[in-house]
């Protein structure tokens, strides 16, 4: 369960949402004290470890949207905190999430980091060799891998060859922690007893920060929901089989553009996230991989978002410090499994409002609304 049990979505002032008093009563509504999200300052020494030539902390507004009903591996109520400069962004998630009120199901396939270090030989038949031993000397190379960390066990090992070069792939168990320095270390232990190498690079083949359509990493969660006829109706302002017909135009246009993303916006809702629980956000390239689709069955709609890529950390890095732990207790989640369910949910729920909104004139005319930097009252500027 969930640190945070929600039924209400987060307060708010039609006439002025940003006033002293709606503010506070949403802070109370996360349930959990949040004094630096509030405009405490972050001591310096808390950033130590994390950044150098330190000058300060970026101020990026923060809003939060629940009540997300999680159901599947990890079952509850979550507020979720989203940092973003992206006028209307908080508030499409938060539809999305009323849309997806009877709950949205999230399993998690699979979980593991991999680094995939190449190491070069002065000829095939060398590299061949080098594949071999590996083969041969396996247990011994996983004891060395294993013996760098007490976190993380090796879960496959697996060579294939280029030309002169032997790719290694090295998959471990990282548990809360996202682990690229626990993997990457074991792999330098690891390569290490591998002899006759010219060059051996810790991270040669990898997709470390960009996005694959062949090798996955991290977790593979999987999200669905079925939203009822009658909510389409009435909070979509449209109709399953227009949503279906709309994604597959959409999944057309994606595969001319030849693009490893088959969902909509989910960049958006990954970065939010990540920059407000402290995750290392250069990691939204590998995590947006992943596939949306939407059917109509009947007159309710079936979603689903599949994400094979997803990283998520519960400890280590900035998960711990500053804004990013208050924004971690706000979710409420103990592991980092069960944070990569949040983020799963969430993302599919604001995929059907976004897809809801390019049906009719709500995209644009939310921009309009809630995402222009202009003066509360007063002649519009030139070109405003």
């Amino acid at each position: 369960m969930s640190r945070t049990a929600i039924d209400t979505s987060p307060p708010r002032d039609r006439n002025d949402d940003f006033s002293d008093a709606v503010v506070a009563a949403r802070r109370t509504w996360t349930g959990t004290s949040i004094p630096h999200l509030s405009g405490r300052a972050v001591p310096a020494a808390e950033a130590r470890g994390n950044v150098e030539q330190f000058i300060g902390h970026a101020q990026i507004p923060v809003g939060v949207v629940g009540p997300l009903r999680l159901l599947g591996d990890f079952e509850g109520t979550y507020a979720v905190p989203m940092a973003t400069c992206e006028g209307t962004m908080v508030a499409s998630y938060q539809r999305g999430l009323k849309a997806c009120a009877d709950g949205i199901r999230v399993r998690v396939l699979r979980d593991g980091l991999i680094v995939w270090p190449i190491l070069t030989f002065d000829s095939v038949d060398s590299a061949i060799a080098a594949g071999r031993f590996v083969d041969a000397e396996r247990a011994r190379l996983v004891a060395a891998a294993e013996a760098t960390t007490s976190h993380g066990k090796v879960t496959a090992l697996d060579w294939e060859i280029l030309g002169r070069r032997l790719l290694l792939r090295l998959e471990m168990t990282t548990g809360d922690a996202h682990g690229i320095n626990m993997v990457t270390k074991a792999a330098g232990a690891m390569t290490a007893l591998i002899q006759g190498a010219a060059m051996t690079l810790l991270h040669g083949h990898d997709v470390e920060k960009r996005a694959t359509r062949r090798s996955w990493r991290g977790k593979w969660v999987v999200a669905e929901a079925l939203v009822p006829e009658a909510v389409v109706v009435s909070q979509l302002k449209t109709t399953a089989t227009a949503l279906a017909d709309l994604w597959t135009t959409y999944q057309l246009a994606f595969s001319r553009m030849g693009s490893p993303n088959h969902a909509i916006q989910i960049a958006n809702g990954l970065a939010g996230i990540y920059i407000a629980t402290g995750q290392d956000a250069a990691y939204v390239a590998e995590s947006s991989v992943g596939t949306l689709s939407l059917e109509a069955r009947g007159g309710d709609l079936y979603a689903t978002l599949d994400l094979p890529n997803l990283h998520a950390a519960t400890v280590g890095g900035g998960t711990g410090k500053g804004t990013a732990a208050e924004g971690r207790s706000i979710i409420g989640a103990a592991s980092a499994r069960e944070l990569a369910c949040v983020i799963g949910a969430t993302l599919l729920a604001g995929e059907i409002n976004l897809a809801a909104s390019f049906l009719g004139d709500d995209f644009v005319a939310a921009h309009e609304r809630l995402g222009r930097n202009r003066p509360m009252d007063g002649p519009r500027r030139p070109g405003s």
